[in-house]
């Protein structure tokens, strides 16, 4: 196998001051309240935040999810946490697999640094065993976040080991699009086209704004 194509290349505060409601009337019009707007717009910001996975545990650094790997193929969740979350498609597998993620907006973990200045996500990872992907991956799913713009370029930067080999991947880019919950950057799933591990395996990724590489995901 080419140990290059295993590649697991693969926050949001909101605040708002009060504000005094106005009501005044001319020529018979009513305009409407400041206040109301503000509600408005929490409303559609709270909306815009991407669902928590079902079974996922949450802490104050990072939220955790076990997923079980079918060999039809499918798609997993993304932990949410700190306003980031959505899902990745994947192909088939061979057997079955449990897959144990954590997600995070901070290297509480202390993981390395892998691009140029400070992630804005990480995913960390790891296989209960050893499996093979199949060539072909579903189209949808990635990661989205209000906080991730569409039309603006992000670059993922892996690691991985299998054992007491570590490996270090070539990088990608994405061009991040519009999405229910904000900006998506998405084909994450085709990272693992093809993909075989010969036994257990540990990762992670970590996603930085800006285009860092010539590689495109």
């Amino acid at each position: 196998m080419s140990i290059s194509r295993f590649v697991l290349r693969t926050s949001f505060a909101l605040t708002a001051g009060a504000l005094l409601a106005a009501c005044a009337q001319q020529g018979g019009a009513t305009f409407p309240s400041p206040l109301n707007g503000v509600m408005s717009s929490q409303a559609e910001l709270r909306d815009a935040t991407p669902p928590a996975c079902k079974g996922q545990k949450d802490s104050k650094d990072y939220a955790s999810l076990t997923v079980t790997l079918s060999t039809k193929g499918g798609s997993f969740c993304i932990p949410e946490f700190g306003g980031y979350g959505g899902s990745i498609e994947y192909p088939t597998v061979d057997p079955s697999i449990k897959l144990s993620e954590i997600s995070s907006t901070t290297d509480y973990a202390k993981l390395p640094q892998l691009g140029s200045g400070t992630a804005i996500f990480y995913l960390q990872l790891a296989t209960s065993g050893g499996t093979a992907f199949g060539e072909n991956v579903p189209a949808g799913g990635g990661l989205t976040s209000a906080k991730i713009v569409a039309g603006k370029p992000y670059t993922v930067f892996g690691e991985a080991s299998i054992g007491s080999l570590e490996y270090k991947f070539t990088p990608c880019y994405a061009i991040a699009t519009k999405g229910k919950y904000g900006g998506v950057i998405g084909e994450v799933g085709e990272l693992l086209k093809g993909v075989i591990l010969p036994a257990a395996a540990k990762g992670y990724i970590e996603v930085y704004s800006g285009k860092q590489t010539s590689s495109k995901c």
